[in-house]
């Protein structure tokens, strides 16, 4: 009777395993995307500010600029956590935000990925 057992626990043992397999993958996959969208906000943040400095843009449409790329993006940014200090060649931005990583189905968050960029004027080179 211990054969017909064995089957099904072996089944058992691989579907657990596929589970944990899908649920580190999903938990993965949210975390390389919101590290990709970062860095996407980033390379634009640094973009702006370099064309904000060199054509001395008001602090209003800079901080409008990177929350219409936020929203693009599905990034959780409010004008807040955006600090704007200087203008023309002193321009600085400091961008900060916090990005919640959750298990699948349950809607818990796992994890909280905290974002911080400062970014200041150069010339273009």
């Amino acid at each position: 009777m211990a054969e017909p057992e064995k089957p099904h626990r072996r089944r058992l043992v691989l579907l657990i395993w596929i589970l944990v397999a899908v649920f580190y993958a999903y938990l993965s996959y949210d975390y390389i995307q919101a590290s990709m969208r970062d860095s996407k906000l980033g390379e634009y943040l640094d973009h702006v500010v370099q064309l904000g400095g060199a054509e001395r843009r008001p602090s209003q449409e800079i901080r409008a600029l990177i929350l219409l790329k936020a929203e693009e993006l599905h990034v959780p940014l409010s004008a807040e956590q955006i600090e704007i200090a200087g203008t023309g060649q002193t321009l600085k931005v400091s961008v900060a935000y916090a990005r919640d990583i959750e298990i699948p189905v349950l809607q818990r968050v796992i994890y909280r990925k905290q974002f911080r960029h400062n970014v200041g004027y150069h010339p273009l080179r």
